[in-house]
């Protein structure tokens, strides 16, 4: 073995060899699981757990973690059967509109001293609820102003979802929107609102600089929709005011969906009560930590 003498290139041997001792990996416990690591680049430490290294390699990792996000209430169900343990729990959280199932969340106290063994909580099923594309149709246009032109395209094609209840049913409104179509070239006038709330539109078309034509559209003062709030759920009723506005002749058409916001809720609190019904974890109103 021969030493180095020289001075310059003894001291950068001996900052090397200084280094390697360093950055070798140092236990950090007795059972040699955390180990703690000098990185010369960037000067920092790393710690590593064993456990984990090993866990990538296994077979099968040692407990089930993880966020699983289903879309309907019986896929919720069926999850919770699956999973379940006497530690699960679900909390449901109404601004979101989310339940959420924390499968390995804290066990039970057994005494009033004891709280019982800690869960790690990190295996969750979530619902998320998505709201129906006939639900965001109708939000979508609720309380906007359209010509009558486009409004009459909007019940035409949605006609399927208006229902016979105490306003206009599905015949009526396709027949006012077959008005409104015919009479697009009209100039709107007068309005007379009828004893049973419906409202005439009075209108006057012109055809070719010759006397005009007069005639009358007949609107009821609301009308009844059913659809579902979310994707998979049942029916809702959600009652619409028809509103309107006439401006040098032009008619622009409207509707007001009454407590939808409040129909909503309650179809997912319904779906709470309904979750709660079938599983046997209980259920909180709120959100877990």
């Amino acid at each position: 073995m021969s030493i180095d003498t020289n001075p310059a290139t003894g001291n950068i041997d001996a900052a090397i060899a200084a280094g390697i001792s360093i950055s070798k990996p140092q236990p950090l416990d007795d059972d040699g699981r955390f180990f703690a690591q000098a990185v010369p680049a960037g000067a920092k430490v790393e710690v590593h757990d064993l456990n984990e290294l090993r866990q990538q390699l296994a077979d099968h990792p040692p407990r089930k973690r993880g966020t699983v996000k289903v879309h309907d209430a019986d896929a919720f169900i069926r999850y919770i059967a699956k999973h379940g343990l006497d530690a699960t729990e679900v909390w449901a959280n109404q601004s979101a509109r989310q339940l959420i199932g924390v499968i390995n969340a804290h066990a039970a106290s057994d005494t009033s001293l004891d709280e019982g063994i800690a869960g790690h909580g990190d295996h969750r099923v979530e619902l998320e609820l998505i709201s129906s594309p006939e639900w965001n149709t109708w939000l979508g246009l609720d309380t906007k102003y359209l010509n009558q032109v486009a409004f009459a395209e909007h019940l035409e094609d949605h006609a399927i979802d208006v229902i016979p209840a105490l306003g206009a049913d599905a015949a009526t409104m396709l027949e006012i929107a077959q008005s409104f179509h015919a009479s697009s070239t009209g100039a709107f006038g007068r309005t007379e609102r009828l004893d049973n709330g419906s409202i005439n539109l009075l209108w006057e078309e012109t055809v070719q600089a010759r006397a005009g034509q007069s005639g009358e559209i007949t609107i009821p003062s609301n009308f009844t929709i059913a659809i579902p709030p979310f994707v998979g759920a049942e029916l809702v009723e959600i009652t619409a005011r028809f509103r309107y506005r006439i401006r040098e002749g032009n008619l622009a058409l409207s509707y007001a969906l009454l407590n939808a916001d409040l129909i909503q809720r309650t179809a997912f609190l319904e779906m709470v009560d309904a979750v709660t019904d079938a599983i046997e974890p209980p259920v909180f109103l709120g959100r877990p930590a």
